[in-house]
């Protein structure tokens, strides 16, 4: 028995409620199936499962947006909803930018579902904690973590016409090792697909790390060369994300794509020549549903190239902005605000390894991971927080 719902049980209910609106609607289904196991002390102790269904409707009255949002797609409940929207919206004030609903549009098939992974249970995994506990105690240390599997249902339907669906699935395998001498070490692997994972990679990353987690130093405070790992680059590029790289954010003048006077900089060095950074749903690699919660078909968007800064994200009220077309970047709007958001990017740089890095680097730091981060001034792209679970000095090359 599968868990997916699929296509007719989401978008049919949608369908059949926006049949009886009045005026311009829209409906957006999110169905959330996540299943998680967390372990301690080499050894599991809790298993969870947790299957949300978030329904939110907007509905327009002479350009005023009304939202309400309930967790049933039952006929009476939708029919409700929609009616609490419209009585929402004949209470605001009208969105002189309202850019109106999405017309309809014909979306990519969705490249980050597994059925596989979808159908996973407990005892599957479970495997993988064995696996990454019976190598931490057979080196004298302790393994602890989680292993999350999630199934993501999204439909949207609104008075235009549009009616989309898609399915999506990721697996999160981590692992926090720590030695009797209070080493640490951190490893993980994120896919679309369960079987992708490879238990003894990640065990034996956080292994090693927190076998060389010893004899800690303090370093004095100063300027100092420093090698970010994959985890460490990803959270300089979370938070680029929020600040830098939405069309809100650069009305706003917070982008560090902002310039002076209202104008942007695109077309201008905002950094190395070797950085290009691209938002890019369609990606096989990443995580995401071939269209937004607004119906919106997503785009390969090309933001920096070669350092250059060449465009932002848009929703269809950021896009309405800046007279231009929305590239399918609406946001869930239980986490963000409008405006768009780019949660898919993709990054292009140099051909050097890790290692090939830290032997060019003559006294710096190599950063497995941050924690704690925020970022005082967007604008300049600056980002504070604190390292985790495998900080090393680099000398001459070398750890």
């Amino acid at each position: 028995m599968t868990n997916v719902l699929g296509r007719e049980a989401l978008l049919v209910p949608l369908r059949n409620a926006l049949k009886d609106a009045k005026g311009d609607a829209e409906l957006w289904v999110h169905r959330r199936r996540s299943a998680i196991t967390r372990y301690a002390k080499n050894e599991s102790h809790q298993n969870a499962l947790a299957d949300e269904t978030f329904v939110q409707a907007r509905v327009v009255v002479k350009n005023a947006i009304g939202v309400a949002s309930a967790n049933s797609l039952e006929p009476g409940d939708l029919r409700a909803l929609l009616a609490n929207a419209r009585a929402a919206a004949e209470l605001s004030l009208p969105n002189p930018d309202w850019p109106g609903f999405a017309p309809p549009a014909t979306a990519r098939e969705p490249t980050s579902f597994d059925e596989r992974t979808a159908d996973a249970n407990a005892l599957y995994q479970a495997a993988p904690i064995q696996t990454i506990a019976k190598r931490a105690k057979d080196r004298g240390m302790r393994a602890a973590g989680t292993n999350q599997v999630e199934l993501v249902e999204e439909a949207v339907a609104n008075t235009n016409g549009v009616a989309q669906y898609a399915p999506m699935t990721w697996a999160y395998l981590r692992a926090l090792v720590l030695t009797d001498k209070g080493g640490s070490g951190w490893g993980e692997q994120l896919s679309s697909s369960i079987s992708a994972h490879d238990f003894v990679a990640i065990a034996e990353r956080a292994i090693e790390k927190a076998s060389r987690d010893h004899d800690r130093t303090q370093l004095e405070p100063g300027d100092y060369e420093a090698v970010f790992e994959e985890l460490a680059m990803a959270e300089v590029l979370r938070f680029v994300s929020l600040t830098g790289l939405t069309g809100q954010t650069l009305k706003d003048g917070r982008s560090f794509m902002a310039g002076a006077d209202g104008k942007t900089r695109f077309g201008e060095q905002v950094t190395g020549p070797l950085f290009s950074l691209w938002e890019d749903a369609l990606d096989p690699r990443t995580f995401a549903l071939p269209f937004d919660p607004e119906g919106t078909p997503k785009k390969r968007v090309t933001l920096v190239d070669n350092g250059v800064a060449r465009a932002v994200v848009h929703d269809r009220q950021s896009a309405k902005w800046f007279a231009t077309e929305s590239t399918g970047h609406a946001a869930d709007p239980r986490r963000y605000a409008p405006g768009g958001h780019a949660g898919n990017l993709t990054m292009a740089g140099g051909g050097a390894t890790r290692e090939q890095l830290m032997g060019a680097t003559k006294r710096g730091v190599l950063i497995t991971r941050f924690h704690y981060t925020n970022t005082p001034d967007p604008k300049q792209a600056t980002m504070t927080g604190t390292t985790r679970d495998g900080t090393f000095l680099i000398e001459n090359g070398e750890i």
